[in-house]
């Protein structure tokens, strides 16, 4: 294995505002309709009607357009990246969503980033292609990770972290992963306090042995495309939700049996040791995949031929994705809650974007109401949604006033404390930093 030295420093950034489309409506709907079911059966932590695009839709239910306190999803992810110190950016998306990108720079500004848009190939629509056409866009350096992330992630406004980590020296994938035990270290203490809700089907055991992590899958990639094999990006992406990462690295291993027999003393150490050892702990866990910190590195290192590494982060904001219909239930009930606090409340409380993002609220979404099918009425569109995918209850009544039963639930309120608290911090550093 080549070891590498990048730029500490992320500069540049593909955002996907792009996602695949199914066959039907009808197809799409009982993937969503069966997982859900599923989830309750099993008494999942996390249930989720996801939102799912298909061929077959009048108007395009495409989640990043989805909105947020009347505000597009892509619009808070776009402004936590003007937020940043990234330099460029590339957005790659839909014909509606250029419009509304064209928008929102318009009114917002770009706040001397340099930004371009490229539009999704409909009929590839691929994490691999995506990532290509982004790539395509950018002047990239063999000593220089980009950031690839999709744009469902509409707090995630703490970006520095990332960007300036120390680890993006020495390793060409750096895994951003969730740990249930740093994002909400009293959830069995406090259920409440564990605001989002996610099933964690990984477990790892950190550099101390009894140092169990419950982990939900990275949402971000900060990633050296100029040593890397495209391939991997799409391996891990795509088996990342169903705990099948190792299989990502053992498909490509495959074909190169030098690389397995130098990741298999680790593999082996894993195979005789981690079940024993998660059981002292947890006893009776079910898990899809779990491995030692030290293992997952040197044997997924040693398999795909790049150095990798892991953060095991803290921040809640990492995980809260908008991927189903309980996502963003989260966020509307969240910036509700905020509307609702009077002077000691609001969007720009909660998000250090938010005064722009209400900017672009009232100037912009009027227009795009009459221009974007989905938004000519998104009580109604959601609420049809609601009832197709049969949940018992609609988020929004006859006059549009946003009343879900869970719009007052104190993981809300928990949500809504920890967001202000880290707004106020946020906004601190932007003041602090130099102009």
């Amino acid at each position: 294995m080549v070891l590498t030295k990048n730029k500490i420093q992320i500069e540049k950034c593909i955002v996907s505002f792009s996602h695949n489309k199914y066959d039907s409506r009808k197809l799409a709907d009982n993937l969503s309709i069966t997982k859900a079911k599923s989830e309750i059966a099993a008494g999942r932590n996390g249930v989720s009607h996801l939102i799912l695009r298909s061929k077959d839709d009048e108007i395009d239910r495409l989640k990043f357009l989805f909105l947020i306190h009347g505000i597009p999803v892509m619009c808070y992810a776009l402004g936590n990246l003007l937020c940043s110190s990234l330099k460029e950016i590339v957005v790659v998306g839909s014909t509606q969503v250029q419009c509304v990108l064209e928008l929102f720079l318009n009114t917002v500004d770009t706040f001397g980033k340099k930004i371009q848009f490229v539009r999704e190939d409909d009929q590839n629509l691929n994490l691999l292609h995506t990532l290509n056409l982004g790539r395509n866009k950018l002047s990239i350096e063999d000593n220089e990770l980009i950031l690839f992330q999709p744009g469902d992630l509409p707090f995630l406004y703490d970006l520095e972290k990332v960007l300036g980590f120390k680890g993006n020296k020495s390793h060409n994938i750096i895994l951003w992963l969730n740990s249930r035990q740093n994002m909400f270290p009293e959830f069995n203490e406090k259920p409440g306090s564990e605001f989002v809700k996610r099933n964690y089907h990984y477990r790892i055991l950190n550099d101390h042995g009894d140092d169990l992590h419950e982990l939900k899958e990275p949402n971000l990639y900060p990633i050296n495309f100029e040593r890397m094999d495209p391939l991997i990006i799409d391996y891990l992406h795509s088996s990342r939700k169903d705990g099948q990462i190792i299989n990502a690295g053992i498909k490509i291993a495959l074909k190169n049996p030098v690389r397995f027999f130098k990741a298999l003393p680790y593999l082996v150490d894993h195979a005789f040791t981690f079940r024993s050892h998660v059981q002292k702990i947890f006893p009776e866990d079910k898990y899809q995949f779990g491995m030692s910190r030290r293992n997952f590195h040197k044997s997924i290192s040693n398999l795909l031929n790049i150095p990798i590494t892991t953060n095991l982060h803290d921040d809640p904001s990492f995980v809260s994705d908008v991927d189903a219909l309980e996502d963003w239930e989260d966020f509307e009930s969240l910036t509700h809650f905020a509307s609702n606090q009077g002077e000691e409340g609001g969007l720009e409380k909660i998000h250090p974007f938010g005064k722009e993002l209400m900017k672009f609220r009232e100037k912009d979404m009027p227009f795009l109401r009459k221009k974007i099918p989905m938004y000519k009425n998104f009580p109604s569109y959601l609420n049809h949604i609601y009832r197709t995918l049969e949940m018992d209850y609609e988020p929004f009544d006859s006059g549009g006033n946003y009343v879900s039963p869970n719009a007052n639930l104190l993981e809300v309120e928990q949500a809504y404390h920890w967001y202000k608290q880290k707004c106020k911090l946020m906004n601190s550093k932007l003041d602090e930093a130099p102009q």
